[in-house]
């Protein structure tokens, strides 16, 4: 590897540290956070996930979810439930404050998506997000974890993070 060039490794990182950055500091105002943001997104398209389900997707521990799903809860933004099948696993859904905290944040969100990524021609788009898809389940799969629960969601066919976005961006002519 050429060394003198910086290695995407760093490229990735710099990229994530930087949309993450700008979405945190736009979504402040709401009192939301960007981990926040994206469950509620999640939860809003696939009900009944549980904190490990969740903990598996953000590659955090159970313990670090659970803390940010107690603190959503206490909010009024997430119900919690016991699972049918087993009582210790407690399902999510949205209450209706939090899908009106959701959909205020996506404007947000699909606003920052649409600017940092309207220097992408679109086949690169599509391309980059095909890449970064199996990059995810390549990541997944190497912790162990080659089922995981938003992976059969998204191989089913179930609408993704960010398409409002994409559908601004592709439109756009690049």
């Amino acid at each position: 590897m050429d060394r003198q060039r910086p290695s995407t490794l760093y490229l990735l990182h710099q990229a994530s540290q930087g949309l993450r950055s700008r979405l945190e500091q736009a979504l402040r105002p709401l009192g939301l956070t960007g981990l926040q943001y994206t469950i509620l997104g999640l939860l809003a398209r696939h009900e009944g996930l549980s904190s490990a389900d969740l903990s598996r997707r953000f590659f955090v521990t159970q313990q670090t979810m659970n803390q940010v799903i107690a603190g959503m809860t206490k909010r009024g933004l997430i119900d919690r439930a016991a699972s049918q099948a087993n009582r210790r696993i407690l399902r999510m859904t949205l209450t209706a404050e939090g899908r009106d905290l959701l959909a205020r944040s996506e404007v947000i969100a699909d606003a920052i998506e649409v600017e940092a990524l309207d220097c992408v021609p679109d086949g690169d788009l599509a391309q980059m997000r095909e890449h970064l898809r199996f990059l995810l389940r390549q990541l997944r799969g190497a912790g162990g974890d080659e089922n995981a629960v938003v992976e059969q969601l998204y191989e089913a066919g179930l609408d993704e993070p960010g398409a409002t976005a994409s559908a601004e961006i592709s439109t756009r002519g690049h």
